[in-house]
């Protein structure tokens, strides 16, 4: 396996993170890798923008008088701050439906001050506070405007699935019948593909003009570069990686170590897993593949250090030790 990220703990080196990189160009040429890109493995909610497409298509942007805004939330793993319930809660009433029709389960919100207003109310978090009901707001946006049934919209047969699969298939060039499918964490079907063939799909949301699903992507594309704070939320990596650039690069995290990344100027889709599933190597094996890219200018790593290099804290808030990224990009094809 090929090692990714080192974590220190004063000058000794305490755990390492394996994994693989692959960086693809729109049509499928592979730019630089790190690792095995013939990695079959789920890309969890990084797959979510992929996931919005058809409501995009369906009209029910429009239908519904939605905003942009809207759109982006429907590509999050959000915090659950206020900016993200009452959105979703808002949404849910324009279409016609309540919190109850929301399939994705509650948990523990990212944000503590969320969190902390809860426990003060005595409440538990409800569907409302999944990172994932943006997405399922979404889904049910499409059903509603479908007339596509609003109960079992996460099941693997229900209409909206399907689409979604034939759309995956179309973007990573695989057959359907070869995706492996599997349930996620908040219910609807997760995919599992080899890396390279995410790192393609990521890559064909950078593309112009007019193409299959390509207007669609371009919006979803626009709201993700136009909200970052609805993606994600306060402070954390997807945000503060597309606020920093811009949007210039697009990020979507998943769960078990994965990032989808596109450079909009380079038209390139990176996508990363770290093979234990660890989160907290993530960013910094993002932000030394961008690095190394060329893709970040010098005031903006500066600016993303602390998720490039992060730095370990104690509960003593002492620094005891750092995170760092340790691999180097085999180049497979020249950049243009």
């Amino acid at each position: 396996m090929t090692s990714l990220v080192e974590v220190t703990r004063g000058n000794v080196v305490e755990s390492v993170h394996h994994g693989s990189v692959a960086v693809v160009s729109t049509t499928g040429q592979q730019i630089a890798h790190v690792g095995n890109t013939d990695l079959v493995t789920f890309a969890r909610s990084s797959a979510k923008p992929v996931q919005a497409i058809p409501v995009v298509e369906s009209g029910a942007l429009t239908a519904f008088a939605l905003e942009e805004a809207d759109l982006a939330l429907f590509c999050a793993s959000h915090s659950s701050e206020l900016q993200h319930t009452d959105r979703v809660t808002r949404i849910l009433e324009m279409i016609g439906l309540d919190e109850s029709y929301l399939q994705c389960g509650g948990h523990i919100p990212h944000s503590m001050e969320t969190y902390d207003r809860l426990v003060v109310a005595g409440s538990h978090p409800t569907s409302l506070y999944s990172n994932c009901s943006g997405k399922h707001t979404g889904m049910l946006t499409y059903c509603k405007h479908t007339a596509a049934d609003v109960h079992t919209y996460h099941n693997p047969e229900h209409p909206l699935q399907r689409r979604i699969l034939s759309i995956l298939a179309e973007l990573s060039e695989i057959q359907e019948e070869d995706i492996q499918l599997a349930t996620d964490g908040c219910g609807v079907p997760t995919f599992a593909l080899p890396l390279h063939n995410w790192a393609l799909v990521i890559a064909k949301f950078t593309n112009s003009g007019v193409g299959t699903h390509t207007l669609a992507m371009n919006q979803i594309s626009a709201a993700m570069r136009h909200y970052p704070e609805l993606v994600a939320g306060t402070g954390r990596f997807d945000t503060q990686l597309m606020r920093i650039t811009d949007g210039r690069v697009l990020i979507k995290s998943g769960a078990e170590g994965f990032a989808l990344v596109a450079d909009t100027e380079q038209r390139l889709g990176l996508a990363i897993k770290v093979r234990d599933g660890a989160g907290r190597a993530v960013p910094p094996v993002v932000m030394e593949t961008l690095r190394q890219l060329h893709l970040l200018q010098d005031e903006e790593l500066a600016e993303l250090k602390n998720f490039w290099q992060p730095p370990v804290f104690n509960t003593r808030e002492e620094h005891v030790g750092d995170i760092f990224p340790r691999f180097k990009l085999i180049r497979d094809s020249v950049l243009s």
